[in-house]
């Protein structure tokens, strides 16, 4: 577990707390399963709602978009509000600037709410990988087994009934196999009766050789949207490395260490 991660967190838990929010909202607008709403834990999931995995470039890419709109928005108006007489015209006594306190609070949650504006660190590498490399099948396998593992965790009852009505089940479906196989054994050697004499046939006329299949060549659209989206996807992924080690919050207290300073 990333021990900076989970400090950064702590510090900006209104701001955590918020994307997590903002995240749950999205995935409920781009219909994916959240399997835990919990915002806040003590582990690398801290401000963030566990979801099962996008499958589609447009889903990834409006999951790592849209929650951090209005983050930023109500991150930008808090830190600029407070900022401005604080840090840019010194007015940092009670006698000059009487809502001291209250724009020293909207300062923390301005700030608290920009350094929590990035994707996942997981969500933001599968969004780069279905944009320039589809993920691994081992990717998507340990995605579901993920979420499917959490689910279960969350919601014991609902696994045990659909572990109960799946055993029920599986004497009928047993005995459904048995008979499509029967039935699939007739056909076959009926089909095959009928098939020698055309297969003694065709053996006997030349038969030139099967050409490979070409590959799909990617479209002008897919071309073009990597390229466009390029730029956007690369702050994405940028920006959630850099989360990831509370590189924004280092870098807002050294800002403000430095106006303090220095002004």
């Amino acid at each position: 577990m990333n021990i900076l991660y989970l400090l950064t967190k702590i510090l900006t838990y209104p701001g955590a707390f918020l994307k997590g929010f903002w995240e749950h909202v999205a995935c409920r607008i781009l219909k994916l399963q959240v399997t835990d709403s919990s915002y806040l834990r003590p582990n690398e999931l801290c401000g963030h709602a566990a979801h099962t995995p996008a499958m589609s470039p447009a889903k990834a890419y409006l999951l790592s978009l849209l929650p951090y709109i209005p983050q930023r928005i109500l991150g930008w108006i808090f830190t600029g509000a407070s900022a401005a007489p604080l840090l840019l015209f010194g007015m940092r006594s009670r006698e000059e600037n009487p809502l001291l306190v209250f724009q020293i609070i909207a300062l923390f949650l301005g700030l608290s709410l920009l350094c929590n504006s990035f994707p996942q660190w997981e969500d933001a590498k599968r969004h780069w990988r279905l944009f320039y490399g589809k993920p691994t099948p081992e990717e998507d396998q340990a995605a579901q087994a993920f979420s499917e593992a959490l689910f279960a965790a969350i919601n014991p009852e609902e696994t045990a009934e659909e572990e109960e009505s799946a055993a029920d089940g599986e004497p009928e479906a047993e005995a459904e196999a048995e008979f499509e196989t029967e039935a699939e054994a007739e056909a076959g050697m009926e089909t095959e009766a009928g098939a020698a004499p055309e297969a003694e046939g065709e053996a006997s006329s030349d038969e030139s050789p099967a050409l490979p299949e070409m590959p799909a060549l990617p479209s002008f659209a897919g071309l073009a949207g990597k390229i466009i989206f390029a730029p956007c996807n690369a702050y994405f992924l940028a920006g959630a490395w850099l989360e990831r080690f509370g590189i924004p919050v280092i870098a807002a207290v050294l800002i403000i260490a430095a106006a303090l300073i220095f002004r």
